[in-house]
């Protein structure tokens, strides 16, 4: 804990205000990830304003800063996303409502609660846990066949490979394999060239209907339309495999081709550590090793036509006067502009047009929040410190009720030495806590609090006569990461691939941390730190796939490395990536014995 001896210091005085009294234009697309989704209710919550979708899946709504938008429609989840200072165009995709069951299992014998049938899962092979709850083979009352991970042949390509020999008559059709007489694969429309993953067609699927409906899975609870061979075979508890119209139709549409459930080994809450009666460890790194194919040449990501210009001139003046010709077309783009400054930056530096350009920027785009934000990182990532703090009083004082905004305006002093500033903002951040003008967080505090006390550690000489640093806390030695995103609508999935290639993935989504991400609406932050202990030896890896922000925009992220962070030889690197393929799995980071590079 950090005690402060002297009485609180005012930076600035900021007045802090939550809402705006002018209605924003609020339009968009909703979809269920496959068409337009029409008669979707968009509402303004606790009011009864709202609008329908239009045929093609189009609305427009008006609604102001703080308020929050409910999306709705039968069969699919809701979706609450609070309106921010910068939306204006939200691309929705919907998503089928799978509700988990916390019930019991009927049949002609005794019921037994959910809790009993998670105690007896390790020990009854014939349980299995799905999005619905708990099922048991021999209390279901219809026919389920269940297959134990260890029976399943490791040979095969992949789990799927392993499944053909347990179930007569599934189908599986690969990439590039096509229907006897040249149909398209399964008859139903797709061309060969569409398919990147397994198709898989359950015996009944195939008999009941004129046009086969590929299967479903639910893994660990969570259902997937597409095979997820990213699961090791050697990773799988158990398979269930359900054919039966009555018992798969609780998956709605999505289930009419039958279900295949797959309880792994990580999503077995009662497992324990072999040999003890420990908790199964579920974030230790076991049989997940990393198959680097699945990664995308950066080089192969299209990019926007104004950059392919660029990166065609065959020297920097033929460069100069495609930027010039580019203006006309893009006078207006943000994006265009970060995009040429980066170009330049890149390939010549020291060219006066990477000043014009960011004076540019700040002056066309000064009141949007992000915009200066993702102009910030790029600023601090080339040490440009002083004029990264510059654009970080900006963003404090268009965001006040932001709590990341103390927290990158403290960064951003702490970049120029300057600690007194940044302890001080630390101090206002404290002292709104404890009055109430902001709401503690167990997601952004530590975070905020970890780099407080980091101040103080490595500044202790500066600091010392006006704070005191207790002791007794015990806190983390090693490799800390921190992620930040210009953007809060920004999607994604960071995956980090340990030294001997085995993978954790991370999901920032709505369908998956709605109230993750509710909470950073509310407070004001996006960011989150990941930590690796020491000693660090090999290399580690960071991928991220990119999930969109509800526009056709990129989104910017940061990412702050510490080496050896809470000791005295901590030394930090800045990166920064340009987030806009949606659904590619990109290398970002290699880090590697105290230094860092960028994979693409």
């Amino acid at each position: 804990m950090v005690k402060k001896i002297i009485p609180y210091l005012f930076l600035l005085s900021v007045a802090i205000t939550f809402s705006q009294t002018s209605n924003k234009r609020i339009s968009g697309f909703i979809t269920d990830g496959y068409g337009p989704l029409e008669n979707v209710s968009i509402a303004i919550k606790d009011t009864e304003k709202g609008v329908k979708s239009e045929e093609n899946g189009s609305y427009v709504i008006y609604a102001e800063e703080g308020q929050t938008l409910v999306y709705s429609y039968l069969g699919k989840q809701n979706i609450e996303i609070i309106i921010e200072d910068v939306t204006s165009f939200l691309n929705i995709t919907m998503y089928d409502d799978i509700q988990e069951l916390d019930g019991v299992v009927v049949t002609e014998r005794k019921k037994r609660t959910r809790k009993t049938l998670l105690e007896e899962y390790h020990s009854n092979k014939n349980i299995v846990k799905t999005a619905f709850g708990i099922l048991d083979k021999e209390r279901s009352g219809f026919s389920m066949r269940v297959i134990d991970g260890d029976q399943l042949n490791l040979a095969g390509q992949d789990f799927i490979d392993a499944l053909q020999s347990w179930v007569p008559g599934v189908q599986v059709f690969r990439p590039t394999t096509f229907r006897p007489g040249g149909g398209a694969l399964g008859g139903n429309g797709v061309r060969p060239t569409d398919l990147t993953i397994p198709i898989v067609f359950l015996p009944r699927a195939r008999r009941s209907f004129m046009r086969p409906v590929p299967a479903i899975f639910d893994v660990d609870g969570v259902v997937y339309t597409d095979a997820p061979t990213f699961i090791q075979v050697q990773n799988i508890e158990r398979i269930a495999v359900i054919e039966s119209l009555g018992a798969s139709n609780r998956y709605g549409s999505m289930g009419i081709g039958g279900v295949i459930i797959i309880n792994t080994k990580w999503g077995n809450p009662n497992k324990r550590e072999p040999g003890t009666n420990k908790p199964y460890d579920h974030a230790r790194l076991r049989n997940n090793y990393f198959d680097s194919s699945s990664l995308v040449n950066s080089a192969q990501i299209p990019m926007p036509k104004y950059l392919e210009k660029l990166n065609g001139a065959i020297d920097e003046k033929e460069a100069e006067h495609i930027y010039q010709d580019e203006i006309a077309l893009y006078p207006q783009s943000p994006y265009f502009y970060l995009d040429a400054r980066s170009f330049f930056k890149n390939n010549f530096e020291g060219n006066q047009l990477i000043a014009d350009i960011t004076n540019t920027i700040e002056e066309k785009f000064g009141t949007n929040p992000t915009i200066l934000k993702a102009l910030a990182y790029m600023l601090e990532e080339e040490g440009e410190f002083e004029r990264a703090l510059e654009l970080q009083k900006k963003i404090f004082i268009l965001r006040p009720h932001y709590v990341q905004s103390y927290m990158d305006l403290a960064n951003a002093y702490t970049n120029l030495g300057d600690v007194d500033n940044a302890a001080t903002l630390h101090t206002r951040y404290n002292y709104l806590i404890e009055k109430s003008f902001f709401t503690a967080s167990d997601t952004f505090g530590p975070i905020i609090h970890k780099n407080f006390r980091n101040l103080l550690e490595q500044n202790r000489g500066a600091l010392e006569e006006k704070y005191v640093l207790e002791t007794d806390e015990q806190d983390f030695k090693g490799l800390r990461l921190v992620f930040e995103w210009n953007d809060s609508e920004a999607e994604f999935e960071l995956q980090f691939v340990s030294p001997e290639n085995q993978f954790y993935t991370t999901s920032h989504t709505l369908q998956h941390n709605a109230e993750r991400i509710q909470e950073e609406k509310e407070k004001g932050f996006s960011t989150e730190e990941y930590l690796v202990y020491g000693p660090i030896d090999g290399n580690w890896n960071v991928n991220v796939k990119y999930l969109g922000n509800k526009s056709a925009t990129p989104s910017y992220m940061k990412a702050t490395i510490y080496h050896n962070f809470g000791t005295d030889n901590q030394r930090k690197e800045v990166k920064v990536f340009r987030l806009a393929t949606k659904n590619a799995n990109l290398a970002l980071l290699r880090i590697n014995n105290g230094t860092t590079s960028k994979s693409n």
